[in-house]
């Protein structure tokens, strides 16, 4: 095969086996130490000698100028010229094309389940570009499609092929699967399964959903079952989206200059409903190329796109000093008003303002004590072991529907890293959202530990496994009236990721209640299962205020015994009184208890009186520390902050602006990222031969900088993360420098040009998960541990991507390799 295109594509390459040398190193040490000594061409020859550059390095060389020098190399290294070495330093989006024959690919679909995003995509955009030039005459705005959807065409489900590869009789039945797991073996097939042993699970013969009953496993889930291992927990989250997950709503591509949003027509994949065919008719060729890129250009340069709420780039700009008043009353959730506003025009509305309207009223009508759980992550049996070793995470971090197993027992061969996935699946999810939201207008902002992590570098923590977002409570109800139920997709130029939008049933509940429903809505990665956090605020008559709102309402309190004591004040001075007028004898207001009931009328007017908004989890901030809300940027994105995010910081986290220890991991100032006391450990005993308490690892790095920044960065993780961060740390360090001198109008202007910076589209930093995998997959094949049966990966470009396309290896030597392909 090969990939034929009318376009040019860089070069593609996945790495040899051998360790990534720090090249990067050797050019810095060379301007350091020699820079004067010897030529460019000198220096270039020299490049390989790093041990011989490190042991030449001065002591007495500042470490602030080795990084300054070191960062200006990293700014002109081109990785490309030696991509096969370096390709985890790389966040080009390899492998877009896929060059495929239609009938293979049909052929194969009748038995098995197969997942390849960029035929997926390349169909898709496509057959939207042409309904959308038929029906809106080249205007998103003005035209309304519908398409037909499957989670087979967006979801690898593949995991259940092992069980479609037997006879019909000898699939597993839910008793099979429930009890055995993984591990199901027909010879231990029950003879007569139990009908009745999980309401959970339906077996074929009972099944009436859409899906073709030859991919069918013979166990279909259709809700989350009690707990099991996370292994099995896989296999039902693959068998409830195959079977019984209800379609999105509605589909949105987001494209640089905006978006285009499609309607759901019904559960159909893209074969049984024709678009495949449509797709492949137009190409007229025996070999067809999906080409999703392309198909993404064609479709902007015809049709324009289409933007929602406010336009973040008029709204920050110099003359607002780049920043956004939040009205208070979008804080005021008047839902009884707009339920009655919608009844007034019931004949008016469309289907997700009928279907806003629906849940607004279900909610209303719900008791604050009896309200269900919106959301279920997986529940897996925890703590637990797997192959020898504890399980560290439990489930939590996860949607039962779309979990993909623990990213940490994820590894697929001896070259994937599950930490470096783990980076890949935040920074995509974070930066796709930061995407979505600012292009479409929605008002939202960083809030807890992702608030704490943008404060100290703008990238997650090391150690995080969600992220977290606020709204004003008014503006995430359109949020949800608009998007609840949607599929929103990154710019397929920046890779294939996927998010399901998911808003929670209880909205109009704006206190903790019974404690199951402090998350309003989550951002969910349906490769994977991890999501945001959404919540919203709102003005509520909740009583517990936290300790340092309370000095607020006794100050408040006090205000209105004096305005009372003023009022009842006689004509003439009385003794008591001081030459003003006022009276000495004020008592101060009592401190309120935040024992007795959860709510008051008199909390409710003592928060209204005082700006005071909540989450359903009682976090607690005031009007004047929200609004104005700053532009800013995290993990290369555009964001929003809250004004005084030092107070909203110092009232949640002890320490969180000043700690530099934390979580076994230090932070280290001139990389501008966080290294783990176990690696920084590893370095100390390098250069010292002891190890040192995990108290004095500041201490010792702080008197040995030099010779532990040569350490770190002679070693690929460091070097790779010091490489793809280094340019957005350096502009956030930039930001937070300026931000206390804007009375210098060249620093305020500097500032401001940044910021403006911060409004453009910016590439991920990071590959895309699928660009990963596939190099992973390329370069050491398949071998997951609990399935030794999967076929071996094949030798070539061409003959990986029939395996993806059509399931099928034509090789046995498996992959060690993969050839350069010019496109």
């Amino acid at each position: 095969m090969t990939l034929a295109s009318n376009k040019k594509y860089p070069v593609m390459m996945v790495p040899r086996r051998r360790r990534c040398v720090t090249l990067v190193a050797a050019v810095c040490l060379l301007n350091l130490v020699i820079v004067s000594l010897v030529s460019v061409g000198t220096q270039m020859d020299a490049m390989n000698d790093v041990t011989g550059l490190i042991r030449a390095a001065s002591s007495s060389t500042d470490p602030d100028d080795f990084i300054k020098s070191f960062e200006q190399q990293m700014d002109t290294w081109d990785i490309s010229q030696d991509y096969e070495k370096h390709w985890k330093f790389s966040a080009a989006f390899n492998k877009p094309v896929a060059t495929f024959d239609p009938s293979d690919y049909k052929s194969a679909r009748e038995s098995r389940l197969l997942y390849d995003p960029r035929i997926t995509m390349s169909v898709y955009l496509s057959h939207i570009r042409r309904q959308l030039l038929e029906q809106g005459a080249g205007d998103a705005a003005k035209a309304r499609i519908a398409v037909p959807f499957s989670w087979q065409d967006w979801v690898d489900l593949s995991v259940l092929n092992r069980y479609l590869e037997l006879p019909e009789d000898q699939r597993p039945t839910c008793d099979d699967i429930l009890h055995q797991g993984p591990a199901y073996n027909p010879e231990h097939k029950f003879k007569n399964p139990n009908r009745n042993i999980d309401r959970a699970c339906v077996d074929n013969d009972r099944y009436t959903g859409h899906t073709s009953r030859a991919l069918l496993p013979g166990f279909n889930f259709k809700d989350r079952t009690g707990k099991k291992p996370f292994r099995d927990k896989l296999i039902h989250a693959k068998s409830y989206l195959l079977s019984y997950a209800p379609v999105p709503t509605s589909i949105v591509f987001l494209t640089e200059k905006g978006s285009y949003e499609v309607n759901i027509s019904g559960d159909s994949n893209m074969l049984d409903s024709g678009l495949f065919d449509e797709f492949v008719e137009l190409q007229a060729n025996e070999t067809v190329v999906a080409d999703a890129s392309m198909e993404y250009e064609m479709l902007v340069n015809s049709v324009s796109s289409s933007k929602s709420g406010l336009d973040f780039d008029s709204v920050f700009t110099a003359e607002q000093n780049y920043e956004l008043v939040i009205p208070p009353d979008r804080f005021n959730y008047s839902y009884d008003q707009i339920i009655e506003d919608y009844e007034k025009r019931i004949d008016e509305l469309d289907e997700k303002q009928l279907r806003h309207l629906q849940t607004l009223k279900y909610s209303r009508s719900v008791p604050s004590n009896r309200l269900k759980k919106s959301f279920r992550e997986v529940n897996i049996i925890w703590p637990a072991t797997y192959n020898g070793h504890k399980v560290t995470e439990n489930g939590g971090h996860y949607d039962f529907r779309f979990f993909n197993g623990l990213v940490t027992e994820s590894k697929l061969n001896q070259y994937d890293d599950v930490n470096e996935k783990r980076k890949i699946i935040l920074h995509r999810i974070i930066h796709t959202w930061l995407q979505f939201t600012y292009k479409e207008g929605i008002v939202s902002f960083l809030a807890h530990g992702t608030l704490l992590s943008w404060f100290w570098n703008a990238l997650v923590f090391e150690w995080d496994n969600d992220i977290d977002v606020q709204m004003p409570i008014m503006d995430f109800d359109r949020f949800c009236m608009k998007y609840n139920n949607s599929l929103i997709v990154e710019d397929v130029q920046h890779g294939f990721g996927k998010y399901y939008v998911d808003c929670g049933s209880y909205p109009t509940h704006r206190t903790k209640g019974n404690g199951r429903n402090n998350i309003d809505a989550r951002f969910i990665d349906v490769d994977s299962g991890m999501y945001i956090d959404i919540t919203g605020l709102a003005l509520t008559d909740t009583n517990k205020l936290p300790p340092r709102l309370e000095r607020l309402d006794r100050e408040r309190q006090a205000k209105k015994e004096q305005e009372k004591a003023q009022d009842n004040q006689p004509a003439e001075p009385t003794e008591g009184l001081t030459d003003t007028g006022v009276s000495q004898k004020v008592k101060r207001a009592p401190v309120r208890s935040n024992r007795g009931p959860e709510r008051s009328p008199e909390a409710l007017e003592r928060n209204q009186e005082l700006q005071i908004y909540n989450c359903r989890n009682n976090h607690f901030y005031t009007y004047s520390e929200l609004s104005p809300l700053r532009l800013s940027m995290m993990e290369g994105s555009p964001c929003l902050i809250p004004h005084d995010f030092a107070t909203v910081l110092n009232s949640e986290y002890n320490g969180g602006l000043r700690k530099k220890h934390f979580n076994n991991h230090l932070f280290i100032d001139e990389l501008r990222f966080w290294v783990s006391s176990a690696t920084l450990q590893q370095h100390v005993y390098a250069l010292s031969g002891k190890h040192v308490k995990s108290t004095a690892l500041r201490k010792f790095y702080n008197s040995h900088k030099l010779p532990m920044l040569l350490k770190m960065l002679g070693t690929d993780e460091l070097l790779k993360e010091f490489y793809l961060t280094h340019k957005t740390t350096k502009k956030h360090m930039e930001e937070f420098k300026l931000m206390n001198e804007l009375s210098d109008p060249q620093k305020k202007e500097r500032y401001y040009g940044l910021l403006e910076e911060y409004k453009r589209t910016h590439h991920p930093m990071r590959k895309s998960l699928y660009g990963y995998l596939w190099e992973v997959i390329a370069l050491g094949g398949y071998h997951p541990q609990e399935d030794a049966a999967v076929s071996k990966m094949s030798e070539t470009s061409e003959e990986l991507d029939r395996l993806v396309i059509t399931g099928k290896s034509q090789s046995n030597a498996g992959a060690r390799r993969i050839h350069k392909v010019e496109t």
